[in-house]
């Protein structure tokens, strides 16, 4: 096993923890919300948990990765397609997390507990809403990955 390999292993290992959570977060609300608010609720403030304790060090495996996979493989740099878009996949990833899914986590949570259903729709439909985005997006730029869009 060459160097490249472990790092190929470690890149597509983060891109898989980032995509099966998003996969995660889309499973788990309505299967809380039959267990009850409480649950419901906890969950939601899991999300800003997630984000801090999973999609940063994952966010981050995944930069460092793919960045001495470019310092290694010459036929690649920066300005490469595939690497740009993966590049601002990073970026979009990391503001959604501080924009959105911290605060729309708790904002939901809130929602829940106040038993606010006009609330609950609002919190719920926007972090869903761009949880949609973030996925679709992640699995375009995986898609650009694997052929190499250059």
């Amino acid at each position: 096993m060459t160097y490249r390999d472990i790092l190929l292993i470690l890149h597509i290992a983060g891109a898989g923890i980032w995509l099966g959570a998003n996969v995660v977060q889309a499973v788990v609300p309505p299967a809380g919300a039959r267990l009850g608010t409480a649950v419901l609720a906890g969950w939601y403030r899991l999300t800003s948990v997630l984000a801090r304790r999973l999609y940063i060090p994952a966010a981050i495996l995944i930069l460092v990765t793919g960045v001495l996979l470019v310092l290694e493989n010459e036929a690649y740099d920066f300005g490469t397609t595939f690497v740009t878009i993966g590049m601002a996949m990073i970026v979009v990833g990391a503001v959604l997390g501080t924009v959105v899914f911290g605060p729309g986590g708790d904002a939901a949570a809130e929602a829940v507990e106040s038993g606010d259903e006009s609330r609950i729709r609002s919190a719920v439909a926007r972090v869903t809403r761009w949880g949609l985005i973030d996925t679709l997006l992640l699995l375009a730029t995986i898609t650009v990955m694997v052929i190499r869009l250059d």
